[in-house]
């Protein structure tokens, strides 16, 4: 896991790759304030984008997922939202993998959680070993949030 502005968002020399590069100049140049809601391709199935709007909601209502062939990179427009992340290791599988939708779906936790306020311009980047909670309500009350998940094919 990474967290930053997503203007100074840096990933590892290990780690980068072309996909990278366009995924961090797409962040650094703001194209994300002009797309709409839904899929957006940015360069095929390496590189593309979501953009939802929806209620944040209660813990008890999320669980874990953790994703196999892409990094997110998740950042939230409008509104505030808890993201909860830890180790996928240890976890148990309740939804098996799903390789149509790059996901599936824990439960348990793995010592450290590290809890994240997600609010513009903050970004966190989530690899396949993060397991997270996203769209948790932070203080209890459901709230509306616009976000954009960057899909950054590994």
């Amino acid at each position: 896991m990474i967290c930053a502005p997503c203007k100074e968002l840096r990933i590892p020399a290990k780690l980068m790759s072309p996909n990278w590069e366009k995924a961090l100049a797409w962040l650094k140049e703001e194209r994300w304030k002009y797309i709409p809601l839904g899929k957006t391709e940015i360069d095929g199935s390496g590189l593309y984008v979501n953009r939802s709007s929806y209620m944040t909601r209660m813990r008890s209502e999320c669980r874990y997922e953790s994703h196999r062939v892409y990094a997110d990179v998740q950042m939230v427009v409008r509104g505030v939202e808890l993201l909860l992340v830890c180790f996928r290791e240890g976890l148990k599988v309740t939804v098996p993998y799903s390789a149509e939708n790059d996901i599936d779906f824990l439960e348990g936790e793995q010592e450290p959680v590290h809890s994240i306020i997600l609010g513009s311009p903050q970004a966190v980047v989530l690899f396949p070993w993060d397991a997270h909670i996203p769209s948790i309500a932070p203080d209890g009350r459901p709230g509306e949030v616009e976000k954009i998940v960057l899909k950054v094919a590994l």
